[in-house]
């Protein structure tokens, strides 16, 4: 039973190092002007694969060229952004304006857009860890997360409170004396 104990404590420290380090990687990258953007769908296969964490790095609008995937509002959803390549970009009367598409799809995208003075131009991109950042949205995994947090506070104040108290002096068995 004392080896599971071990392998059990061992695991746990594991794994709360590892959300440690992540979190601070996560703040590292925001800190550093980047932002991280989950990919969820299949349209910038191989370049993008679904689940991976396209990092973004902002730059001027207006130095976007062709060939660069940016990340922008999606303008027929909102809320929804959308990563996609650049495959023209043309002068209109209100500025430049940008026509995407996805690397995978067999058509250009069916808008044309205007981007803000900053946007997101993906930096690089790591395989699989786009799906920690979408399954840690959802409110099971939440929920989850905080059973966990909560299971384990109240576990280690549970053993504190039935752990041995330490003896003091009136609780000492009593010594015996020996005269010399």
């Amino acid at each position: 039973m004392h080896v599971l104990a071990s392998i059990a404590r061992r695991t746990v420290s594991l794994m709360c190092g590892l959300i440690v380090l992540l979190a601070i990687a996560y703040g590292a990258l925001i800190a550093a002007g980047y932002r991280p953007v989950a990919v969820y769908s299949g349209s910038m296969v191989p370049t993008l694969p679904v689940g991976s964490l396209a990092v973004d790095e902002h730059i001027q609008g207006n130095s976007v060229r062709v060939g660069d995937i940016v990340t922008f509002n999606d303008p027929y959803v909102r809320g929804r952004v959308v990563t996609h390549r650049v495959v023209a970009v043309f002068h209109t009367d209100h500025g430049l304006a940008y026509r995407t598409k996805g690397d995978a799809n067999p058509a250009r995208d069916p808008w044309t857009i205007q981007l803000p003075g900053r946007v997101g131009r993906v930096a690089l991109q790591i395989p699989y860890v786009g799906y920690l950042l979408v399954y840690a949205q959802t409110r099971e995994i939440r929920n989850v997360l905080l059973l966990l947090a909560s299971t384990t506070v109240l576990v280690s104040v549970l053993r504190s409170i039935w752990r041995n108290p330490p003896r003091d002096e009136h609780d000492a068995p009593p010594t015996e004396l020996t005269q010399a």
